[in-house]
């Protein structure tokens, strides 16, 4: 009867150790960090864009290392180190990165026009955070599918659009930060 009892308890206590591992997701200091981050670059485009490119140059790289240190002293925090979602993390991001870092090549040989690499960067940027949603974070597939909309806008209503869309999607991220509610998406394997 006893052993019954130990059995249950282990069991017990290796299923809330699954159920928390599962859980495990980015901290909020990492979508607060971003919400004002596109909160402003956006709001660049229409009130000062030529600080636009400049503005992304650094804070996006700077960013991602201030990310990926947050993200480390979480999962130490949280006695849970998975260096595996550390690294899935760190290949979408760089490679959302590497894109963009392209499509600013199309500027510097003229195929396009830096009005519309804004655009092109933004539905990187959105198919970036839709696939982290599938992959890695579910509630930053909806962030990416708020950026679709957002892109949908800009091609057709004029004035401010991207200060708009940069609060909207700045304001859906501190909620998410605020509410806790961000879920990892479970490995298959």
């Amino acid at each position: 009867m006893q052993e019954s009892k130990q059995w249950e308890g282990d069991i017990g206590f290796v299923r809330e150790a699954l159920r928390r591992s599962e859980a495990v997701c980015s901290p909020a200091s990492i979508y607060l960090l971003w919400a004002v981050a596109i909160a402003v670059g956006f709001a660049l485009v229409d009130f000062a864009s030529r600080y636009v490119s400049v503005y992304w140059m650094i804070v996006g790289p700077v960013g991602m290392v201030i990310s990926a240190l947050l993200g480390r002293q979480h999962s130490k925090q949280i006695g849970q180190r998975n260096k595996e979602i550390g690294i899935r993390h760190l290949l979408h991001w760089s490679g959302m990165m590497g894109a963009i870092l392209l499509a600013v090549l199309l500027v510097v040989n003229g195929s396009v026009s830096p009005k519309v690499l804004g655009q092109l960067i933004l539905v990187i940027v959105a198919f970036s955070y839709f696939l982290a949603g599938v992959h890695l974070e579910r509630p930053l597939l909806w962030i990416g599918l708020l950026m679709v909309a957002g892109y949908v806008a800009i091609l057709f209503i004029h004035g401010y659009t991207w200060t708009i869309i940069g609060v909207i999607v700045a304001l859906s991220m501190i909620a998410l930060a605020v509410k806790g509610g961000r879920a990892s998406v479970p490995s298959a394997d």
